[in-house]
């Protein structure tokens, strides 16, 4: 009875563990599909900003950023370039920059304990550190203490490949000055990719639902605001009195996002304003971009989740920002899914053949797994209502072809997450790994392969479909069929994209 009880009890928990995402993707879908504009108050024209461009050896699109955000149309702005390259051709273009816009070098300048190369101008500025300590918090950190300095009250922050729509400032000054619990505004991101691009379609596809859907709907139900790591406006004093950047985190931007909130402050999302950037450009870097950010969420999960827990923070803020922490901990109950079935199956299979009765496989247990099975399929593909309100959005019809694609590239990770989650609940130290940006040129981008997981990847799809084969030998029909077909056609293609291109 009790191995009985064990057998319904443990896929019952596993659902519900889904089923709480799924039930935050369907809402935010639906949310999004009617926009919550923020309310505004007249733009301010004195406000100092510092528009803060992170760079990493990032040669190819540095450039064209700075360019990008010297188009501004915000005046009062000072363009900052916080670099942390090593590559001599970055630097020397860097370098170049600063000479070209009339900037002066000023020596014997240290912040946060390192020594910093500091080229200025009135409206430009090169911060070079000679080394990443820290990563790329590490640099904010640093560049923190300049701003502070120099007067600063605001910072819209970009990632190197990153160029804003010309009045982005003023929009979320208009926003951010409405209210004094508003910390930062998030701005949307955007994709470009060419016509034969497909697989950056999938990716951006996948990216852009969090722009299009997921904030969006967070908004429109008033749940926590995500700071996604680029492309948003700061208060600068709310930004020092939650403490700033934490240097050494793989993932600044959820680890802020709950500072702000558990210090009383909120974000707030504006939809209007777009900033267009790079996905990875093949899949080897699309694996090692979603690692890292999976092992920093783990690391937050673990240091706010009762700190979250035990916050005054309104329910559905609370809810959702424990959400965002545990989302990709979701790759551990699918693992678990996995293992489950395996074994189950496994069970069935022998103990059919020897005769002896194996729990939970009788008339009882199959009206429960028919009863549940609407609710499992459900939560299994909550994924692809996103997607299908992008594309909707975005008016890209061609991109419902690709919906499917997407779905697998997006699971073909699961392993990734699982082991990256182990990491960050281990906070095993890590390096920190910088997405190739190409600025849209064709070629070859070398990274390093994943052979290990490659190898798991391929385990995995032969046990997948050893299983869906062994459930419909033993039990063929339509019923079968309708249990097996809907998850073999999502993880069969997953894994074979992961064990091809890991």
């Amino acid at each position: 009875m009790l191995i009985t009880i064990i057998f319904l009890a443990v896929p019952m928990l596993l659902l519900l563990y889904f089923v709480f995402f799924a039930v935050y993707n369907y809402a935010y879908a639906f949310g999004a599909v009617s926009r919550r504009r923020p309310p505004t108050v007249a733009a301010r024209t004195d406000a100092a900003v510092a528009v803060v461009i992170v760079s990493f050896n990032e040669r190819e699109v540095i450039a064209d950023t700075v360019a990008a955000c010297e188009r501004l149309s915000y005046q009062n702005k000072t363009v900052i370039v916080g670099d942390d390259s090593k590559d001599p051709g970055t630097i020397a273009l860097l370098r170049g920059l600063a000479a070209e816009r009339g900037c002066v070098r000023v020596d014997d300048v240290s912040y946060a304990g390192t020594d910093i190369e500091l080229w200025e101008s009135e409206s430009f500025v090169l911060f070079h550190r000679a080394d990443n300590v820290g990563f790329k918090a590490g640099n904010l950190s640093a560049l923190e203490r300049y701003l502070r300095e120099r007067g600063f009250s605001h910072m819209y922050l970009l990632d190197a490949d990153w160029r804003p729509q010309a009045d982005a400032v003023e929009r979320c000054l208009e926003v951010i000055d409405a209210d004094p619990t508003i910390g930062y505004v998030q701005t949307k991101r955007l994709y470009h990719y060419g016509r034969t691009d497909h697989f950056q379609r999938c990716v951006a596809l996948n990216e852009e639902a969090c722009y299009l859907s997921d904030l969006p709907g967070r908004q429109r139900l008033g749940h926590m605001i995500l700071f996604t790591g680029c492309c948003a406006l700061f208060d600068l004093q709310a930004l020092y009195a939650v403490g700033g950047f934490q240097a050494g985190h793989l993932t600044e931007d959820i680890d802020l996002s709950n500072r702000f909130y558990l210090a009383g402050y909120r974000g707030v999302y504006l939809e209007g304003v777009a900033n267009v950037g790079e996905v990875p450009p093949n899949y080897k870097a699309f694996r090692r971009q979603q690692e890292r950010w999976a092992i920093g969420s783990a690391r937050t999960f673990r240091q706010y989740f009762l700190p979250v827990l035990r916050s005054r923070l309104r329910p559905r803020t609370k809810l959702s920002l424990l959400r965002q922490n545990a989302y990709y901990t979701a790759a551990l109950g699918v693992e678990a899914s996995m293992l489950w079935s395996l074994l189950v199956v496994a069970l069935t299979t022998v103990g059919t053949r020897a005769g002896w009765a194996v729990p939970a496989t009788g008339a009882t247990a199959r009206i429960i797994a028919y009863a549940l099975a609407p609710l499992a399929l459900s939560a299994l593909f909550s994924g692809v209502a996103p997607l299908v309100v992008t594309t909707v959005k975005k008016r890209e019809w061609i991109n419902l072809l690709y919906i499917p694609a997407a779905c697998w590239i997006a699971l073909s990770v699961v392993h990734t997450y699982a082991v990256a989650n182990i990491k960050g609940f281990r906070d095993t130290a890590q390096t920190w790994f910088v997405t190739p940006k190409t600025n849209r040129r064709k070629g070859t981008v070398p990274v390093r392969a994943a052979r290990r997981m490659r190898a798991v990847n391929l385990v995995t799809l032969l046990a997948l479909a050893s299983t869906y084969l062994a459930v419909y030998r033993d039990a063929p029909g339509p019923a079968a069929l309708a249990m097996v077909i809907p998850y073999a056609l999502l993880w069969v293609p997953s894994m074979v994209i992961a064990s091809l291109k890991s």
